[in-house]
C-alpha cells in the first residue's frame, strides 16, 4: 500500500425526511478491518447504511480515485454503482 492509500468507512444516515445523508468517515488501517466496521455500524444500528472503500492517491484535499469493495444497508445509487463487480 503507498503512503497516500487510505482505507475507510463512510456511513449514511437517514435524515429528518427519510432521504439518506452521508454519516461519519472513519479511517481504517486495511481492506478487512474497514469491511468488518461498515458492517457493524448497520449491523449494530449505528447507521442506515455504510461503505467501504479505499481511497488511491489522495492528496491534502481528498483527491484521488476511490474505489468502493463492499456496502451494507442502504446507500445512495452512486456508492454501489462504484462497486468493482
Amino acid at each position: 500500500m503507498a503512503s497516500s492509500d487510505l482505507y475507510g468507512v463512510q456511513t449514511f444516515v437517514r435524515n429528518r425526511k427519510g432521504k439518506l445523508a452521508q454519516g461519519r468517515f472513519t479511517a481504517c488501517k486495511n481492506a478487512d478491518e474497514a469491511r468488518r466496521l461498515a458492517e457493524a455500524k448497520v449491523e449494530g444500528g449505528h447507521a442506515a447504511g455504510s461503505a467501504a472503500f479505499l481511497r488511491r492517491g489522495g492528496g491534502e484535499f481528498d483527491e484521488g480515485e476511490a474505489i468502493t469493495f463492499a456496502v451494507f444497508g442502504a446507500v445512495p445509487p452512486g456508492v454501489s454503482d462504484q462497486l468493482p463487480f
